[in-house]
């Protein structure tokens, strides 16, 4: 990678340390020619920028990186599950234009990289592993911190952020870091946990297994609406996963539904009972998962 192609493949870039667009490629690293921090490049592709001060939860990319190998070959692989996740990622697709420049924000395996194969996308990750599965999808990803996002204000027209505000630890900030790099008018979806009775327990036992980090949480949904509300306007507030989300979206952490008999049909009916039962009031905030779609004040 060379200073041009940084500049071509990330626009608009910022070294996260001091918010200046004084970055350029230094033999097998980046420095920032205004406050003189360095960065690295992972493998030779992916520009790891993270300023020196970030509130990073270790044991988090840790429990990430370890499980990156699975997403890819179980979780996205089986194809019940893939079937779930697609369903899930055009959701978030279906809520907004896709013709602008868009930030896929804990992008993982790079699902949106996948799904919108001619968009101009941006993928972000904090985790190694993930960029690494992101790469065989893309070669515009980044290794960089949500809470320290490091692209200039008004950057991006859409960012999505699937399954990512949970992951942080000041999740405020990462709401706010959105909103600053988001083009007046720009919109987000975010799709997150929800606290709820079905959720409650199921993340108390697990987060006691090796596949979550103590930090990993389900959000209280008003408390995350308000924190949207600083920075957007909500225009959709979207509860979704009853008896469909544990049962198909995650065959590597219990593949319950190898079990059953008539899986195409069994399939179309576990998503109409979550059709169903999102529609019945009180009982639809019992959700697994929250969507939001947001607009920022021009």
């Amino acid at each position: 990678m060379n200073t041009g192609d940084l500049r071509t493949n990330f626009p608009a870039l910022i070294c996260p340390a001091c918010r200046k667009a004084q970055l350029e490629v230094r033999g097998d690293g980046i420095r920032c020619t205004s406050c003189n921090e360095q960065y690295t490049i992972l493998d030779g592709r992916f520009p790891r920028l993270i300023p020196p001060d970030a509130e990073i939860s270790q044991e988090e990319v840790a429990v990430q990186d370890s499980v990156a190998a699975n997403y890819e070959r179980i979780r996205y692989s089986n194809p019940w599950s893939a079937k779930y996740h697609q369903w899930w990622t055009d959701l978030m697709i279906s809520e907004v234009d896709v013709s602008g420049r868009i930030l896929d924000n804990g992008c993982g395996i790079g699902l949106f990289c996948e799904r919108l194969p001619a968009a101009d996308i941006i993928g972000l990750d904090i985790s190694a592993e993930m960029l690494r599965v992101a790469g065989t999808k893309s070669d515009r990803a980044l290794l960089a911190d949500s809470q320290n996002i490091p692209f200039a204000d008004a950057t991006f027209d859409t960012i999505f952020a699937r399954s990512l505000i949970h992951h942080l630890p000041d999740p405020e900030r990462g709401i706010s870091e959105m909103a600053r790099v988001l083009t007046p008018g720009g919109e987000v979806v975010s799709i997150d946990t929800n606290r709820s009775l079905l959720s409650r327990l199921p993340r108390a036992v697990a987060n006691r297994g090796e596949q979550f980090s103590e930090e990993h949480k389900n959000l209280h949904r008003k408390k995350l609406i308000e924190a949207f509300k600083k920075h957007f306007v909500v225009e959709r507030v979207r509860f979704f996963g009853y008896v469909a989300y544990p049962l198909l979206g995650f065959p590597d952490l219990m593949n319950l539904f190898r079990f059953m008999p008539a899986r195409r049909l069994a399939y179309d009916c576990l998503m109409a009972i979550d059709a169903g039962l999102a529609l019945i009031p009180l009982v639809r905030t019992q959700s697994w998962g929250l969507l939001l779609k947001c607009r920022k004040v021009r």
